[in-house]
């Protein structure tokens, strides 16, 4: 704080100098701030010298983008939030195609452009073979060990991924991306247990409520008036449902991981969906190669939209803890809608409107009560809705 304030000192000081000094060069007995002796004149100069313009503008724009910097974690999240929701509007463009057929093409945007990323960072960078100091030599069993919480996070979200393609299959995208939404309650508890990161009973209560958000999407027989559940809604349910755990806990590990070079992480992500699914393709026999300019474009934009929500994801989570992260992106569930009604002409119901918003309240609740958290301890907002803080 006291940086801050010499920093608005020099700033004012400096401009009320300057002001002086423009004024001075006209010679006017009315004016206060005329010149009358050349000795004032350069007396004031010699002030001014002392105290330059530059120094205090270049600590203003310090500060500036010091307070840009706070909010870098959470502006990438809200990109790859808007990406994501992007590629699952081209996944519904691409309705002849399997799943994971789809999610093959999808795996390259993530291997292809990050191997020319690595070779840059070796070769023509000052990082050079240091990209690779979190996870080799193997010998060094730490090493080890990391590398293989990268090679388990590549598992848990090439098979999140997967499911979460399949559940498209059986629900809109708003439905599918609302029960997605809720990675950031289970991620809290997780980061609770595993990274040490704050939970408090409130993140517990706000988990209840969207469990209760996620089974009125599941549209149960006592909301629809029908005798029992409809099977492709509980399918799909079922499917974001298992999404969203992997996603939770791949989330949680990739905080965990934060420190390897974003590189190395997508380019096992991009590695391991690549052999899983041409393995399951082949073994299904699901591969289908793009025919038309059409379904190239879709493909190609796919997989661009994927590594550059990949690369956005992966710094979003090196700039901040996994929880606020996690909440910024249930703008999915905004943005899905938005696709939905827009280009898919489908408008969503009551019901998908009342699950939605449930989820979304409890948690935004969450994002409410960490943004509390990082208010300092005085400030009367946070004494106001302390028992958020619980």
């Amino acid at each position: 704080m006291p940086a801050t304030f010499r920093t608005a000192a020099l700033a004012v000081h400096a401009q009320v100098a300057l002001k002086n000094r423009f004024a001075n060069k006209v010679e006017d007995p009315s004016n206060p701030y005329s010149n009358h002796s050349e000795s004032e004149s350069d007396s004031e100069d010699e002030e001014i010298k002392e105290i330059p313009v530059t120094a205090a503008e270049a600590a203003i724009k310090k500060e500036k983008k010091s307070k840009l910097r706070r909010y870098r974690g959470m502006l990438l999240a809200l990109l790859s939030s808007l990406i994501f929701s992007l590629t699952a509007l081209l996944v519904k463009k691409l309705e002849g195609y399997h799943p994971i057929s789809i999610a093959l093409w999808r795996f390259q945007g993530a291997l292809l452009p990050a191997v020319p990323l690595i070779i840059h960072k070796l070769y023509f960078s000052k990082l050079g073979n240091k990209v690779f100091d979190r996870v080799w030599p193997w010998s060094n069993l730490k090493n080890l060990g990391m590398f293989g919480l990268v090679l388990l996070r590549s598992v848990l979200s090439c098979n999140s991924l997967l499911l979460h393609f399949y559940s498209l299959q059986y629900m809109s995208i708003g439905d599918a991306l609302t029960i997605a939404s809720s990675t950031p309650i289970f991620v809290a508890l997780l980061a609770k247990v595993f990274l040490k990161e704050k939970c408090g009973l409130v993140t517990i209560i706000a988990s209840l409520f969207t469990l209760v958000g996620v089974a009125v999407i599941t549209r149960p027989p006592m909301l629809t008036g029908e005798e029992s559940f409809d099977m492709k809604t509980l399918i799909g349910s079922a499917l974001a449902l298992g999404c969203m755990l992997l996603a939770s806990i791949s989330f949680t590990v990739l905080r965990y991981i934060r420190k390897v070079h974003y590189s190395i992480t997508t380019l096992m992500f991009g590695l391991w969906g690549t052999v899983e699914n041409i393995v399951l393709a082949f073994a299904l026999h699901v591969f289908k190669s793009p025919s038309g300019l059409k379904e190239w474009g879709l493909i190609g934009t796919l997989a661009l939209l994927t590594f550059i929500g990949q690369c956005a994801i992966i710094l979003a989570m090196k700039a901040e803890q996994a929880g606020p992260v996690a909440v910024v992106r249930t703008f999915d569930v905004i943005f899905g809608v938005i696709w939905q009604i827009i280009i898919l002409h489908s408008f969503p119901d009551k019901i998908s409107v009342i699950g939605a918003s449930i989820v979304v309240l409890a948690v935004g609740v969450c994002g409410f009560r960490k943004w509390l958290r990082g208010l300092p301890v005085g400030h009367p907002t946070r004494a106001r809705f302390r028992y958020f803080m619980m």
